[in-house]
């Protein structure tokens, strides 16, 4: 037995275990989660879409055509064009969107954009924004869902969609179908039957217009998060709307999914620096969101999770100590359950599950994405510029 070596175990471990012990908590509470439904009328509600998109010109008109598929006749959409250099602009009139032009000296980034589209949108009327991304295409029954939902008791102040990558074909669009099941599914059906925090996640957030009129979106990446963690700051819970759906595209290669990945662990990492304290002190007086919020910061993301407990038990197991290495091969049972729990309720298919033999090759390539968000934050990096089309 080694001592030295089963603490090297422990360590390399315990990131993992964190991570594995969360998500095992919300995928049992995803198993009991029920769609609530309002009780009395449903009062009519005016949605203002708002589609942020910079050089979208390969994937708007999808967008903009299944919203107009979907929309009613009380609904508007209104395209934030940042900064373009393509047909994106063009396009969304040619669908009968508001346009809004953010020139090229415009301050560059999503919050930028979405924040810009609010400041416009306050002389015209409605009642509550959704916001679609330019690669995202709304399923049928979308409005009314949300409509539905807003009219819960107690009255959320936003919601957040189902949402889900498109059913695409290789092992970059399958990977994406399981994180995204992950993400977009399960964690939200267990975060909302059990209090946590439902995080808003850019496209498909519904956000209520006095909600709009109080917060800010300002962050350097996943301003999404940001808004998100600041409205559980003020006490304010978003809710899960599981029959209102909607698809997002995939990265096209893996060059552009590993841009896209970064931003997205980059935005984790700034927002955990900026707000772990603070929802450990709110967490520590009772508040059950903003402690699970702070339980999520504080642990990496899945794939990183899976190669700290792959570690952890390669160690225990060559330190000679069977309890730790137990330990260690039992927790990762617990996040692999995870992804099979969240592959069960996308009804992926067989495609998706041969999927999970690039496992190891997927994680290698999930460190090195999150050592460059890491060094990306440490350097104050603040655009990660749009997901490549092409």
């Amino acid at each position: 037995m080694s001592a030295p070596l089963a603490g090297l175990a422990v360590l390399a471990g315990l990131p993992g275990a964190g991570a594995a012990l969360h998500l095992g908590l919300l995928a049992a509470g995803s198993l009991g989660y029920r769609e609530p439904h309002p009780l009395g009328p449903v009062p009519p509600v005016r949605f203002l879409v708002l589609v942020p998109a910079h050089n979208e010109e390969a994937v708007i008109g999808q967008t903009l055509a299944a919203i107009g598929q979907q929309r009613r006749e009380r609904d508007r959409v209104l395209v934030v064009a940042d900064r373009c250099t393509d047909a994106t602009v063009e396009i969304a009139r040619a669908h009968g969107a508001l346009v809004l032009e953010r020139g090229p000296d415009a301050e560059p980034g999503r919050a930028a954009a979405r924040q810009a589209g609010i400041d416009h949108a306050g002389t015209l009327e409605w009642d509550a924004m959704v916001m679609i991304d330019a690669d995202s295409i709304v399923e049928p029954g979308f409005f009314s869902a949300c409509e539905r939902a807003l009219a819960l008791d107690p009255a959320p102040p936003a919601l957040q969609a189902r949402s889900e990558a498109e059913l695409g074909r290789g092992l970059l669009a399958r990977a994406a179908l399981a994180a995204f099941a992950i993400q977009g599914l399960t964690m939200p059906r267990g975060r909302d039957r059990l209090g946590g925090l439902v995080r808003l996640r850019g496209t498909g957030m519904v956000l209520r217009r006095q909600v709009v009129e109080r917060f800010v979106f300002t962050a350097p990446a996943s301003e999404d998060l940001f808004y998100s963690l600041d409205l559980c700051l003020a006490g304010l819970r978003p809710r899960h709307v599981e029959s209102a759906r909607l698809r997002s595209a995939s990265a096209r290669s893996w060059k552009a999914a590993g841009g896209q990945k970064q931003r997205y662990e980059a935005g984790r990492t700034a927002a955990a620096r900026a707000y772990l304290t603070r929802m450990l002190a709110k967490g520590a007086g009772g508040d059950r969101a903003a402690l699970e919020a702070a339980w999520w910061l504080a642990t990496p993301p899945f794939a990183v999770a899976a190669a700290s407990l792959v570690s952890g038990t390669v160690l225990a197991v060559a330190s000679g100590v069977a309890p730790v290495a137990w330990a260690m091969g039992v927790l990762l049972a617990v996040l692999s359950a995870v992804l099979v729990v969240a592959l069960i309720q996308a009804r992926a298919g067989l495609g998706t599950w041969l999927s999970l033999l690039a496992a190891p090759w997927y994680m290698a390539w999930k460190l090195a994405v999150q050592a460059r968000a890491l060094a990306s934050v440490r350097r104050g990096q603040r655009d990660f510029g749009p997901t490549a089309r092409r």
